[in-house]
C-alpha cells in the first residue's frame, strides 16, 4: 500500500478528469432526449438501436473507421523510412531534414489544413503540377473526398509517428545488425527479423496515436470534406450543438470511444503474438 502512496496525486487527476466525464458521457448516452429540457433522467437503449438500426449511421461508423485506418498504415509507410534514414545521418542534412519532418507540428492545423485546401482545388497547385505532368486531363477532384482526406491527414499525423519510431530505431544495437551481416543476412532479412521486432512497441504506439488522432478529428475533415463525408466527429459536433441532441450525441461519443479501444486492443495484440514480445529484446 505504501508503494501507492506516490501514485494518489495521479489517481485522483485522472479520476476527476478521465473517469468522472467518461462515466457522465455513457450515463448521458442512454438518457432519453426531450426538445424542451435536452434530455430526461428516464433510461433507454434507443440512441444505441437508432445508430446500429440505421445504415447512415452504420455508413458513418465505416467511414470513420476507414479514414482512422487509412491514415494510420499511411503514416507508418511514410513514417518509418524517413524515421530510418533520419537515424543514418547526420550534420546539416539531419538537421534540414527534421525541420522539414516537423513542420506540421509547428503550424497550426487550421494554417495546414487550409494549405490542402488550397492545393485541392479545382484547376489549383496540384492539378496544374498533374496536368504539366500528362497525368490528369480535366477538373481534379480530391475536395470533398476520401482520398483527400487522407492525404491531408497523413501530413499533418505523420510527424508524431515519426518522432516515436526515430527515437526506437537509434536505439537497435548496430551489432546485432553487424552480427546478422556477419551471418550473411539479406537487407531484406535484417529488416524483418531484426528491425521490425525490435521497434514493433514504437511501431504499435505510432499506430495507436495516429489512428486515435485521426477518427477523431473533426477540423480537417470539416474544412477538406466540408461535412459531405459522414464521419463520427462531425456528427458529433452537429447533435450537440445545432440539433441539441445531447444523448445521441453522447451515444456516438461512446461508439467513437469503443471503436478507438476496440482497434487499439486487436492491433497490440495481433502485434504480441506477431513479433513473439516477450522472446525479443524490447527496444
Amino acid at each position: 500500500m505504501r508503494g501507492l502512496i506516490p501514485l494518489l496525486p495521479g489517481l485522483a487527476i485522472l479520476g476527476v478528469f478521465f473517469l468522472v466525464p467518461m462515466l457522465e458521457l455513457v450515463r448521458m448516452s442512454v438518457l432519453r432526449h426531450d426538445p424542451v429540457q435536452i434530455f430526461t433522467a428516464q433510461l433507454t437503449l434507443a440512441n444505441y438501436r437508432r445508430i446500429f438500426s440505421d445504415s447512415f449511421y452504420i455508413t458513418m461508423v465505416v467511414t470513420s473507421l476507414q479514414v482512422g485506418l487509412a491514415t494510420t498504415l499511411a503514416a507508418l509507410l511514410v513514417g518509418y523510412p524517413l524515421a530510418y534514414y533520419l537515424t543514418t545521418i547526420r550534420g546539416w542534412e539531419r538537421t534540414l531534414i527534421s525541420a522539414a519532418c516537423l513542420l506540421p507540428i509547428f503550424v497550426t492545423v487550421v494554417v495546414g489544413t487550409l494549405g490542402w485546401f488550397i492545393m485541392f482545388l479545382p484547376f489549383g497547385v496540384t492539378q496544374r503540377m498533374l496536368h504539366a505532368l500528362g497525368l490528369v486531363d480535366g477538373p481534379l477532384r480530391l475536395l470533398n473526398t476520401l482520398e483527400g482526406l487522407v492525404a491531408a491527414m497523413v501530413f499533418l499525423e505523420a510527424p508524431y509517428a515519426i518522432l516515436i519510431l526515430a527515437s526506437s530505431i537509434q536505439n537497435v544495437g548496430q551489432d546485432k545488425v553487424n552480427a546478422a551481416r556477419v551471418l550473411g543476412a539479406s537487407t531484406a532479412q535484417i529488416f524483418r527479423k531484426i528491425m521490425i521486432p525490435l521497434t514493433m512497441p514504437a511501431i504499435v504506439s505510432s499506430a495507436v496515436l495516429v489512428f486515435s488522432l485521426s477518427i477523431s478529428s473533426y477540423l480537417v475533415p470539416a474544412l477538406i470534406t466540408g461535412g459531405t463525408l459522414r464521419l463520427l466527429p462531425l456528427a458529433i459536433f452537429t447533435y450537440t450543438t445545432d440539433v441539441i441532441n445531447w444523448p445521441f450525441a453522447s451515444a456516438l461519443a461512446v461508439v467513437l470511444l469503443v471503436l478507438v479501444l476496440g482497434v487499439t486492443y486487436t492491433v497490440t495484440a495481433v502485434t504480441n503474438r506477431l513479433t513473439a514480445r516477450g522472446k525479443w529484446q524490447v527496444v
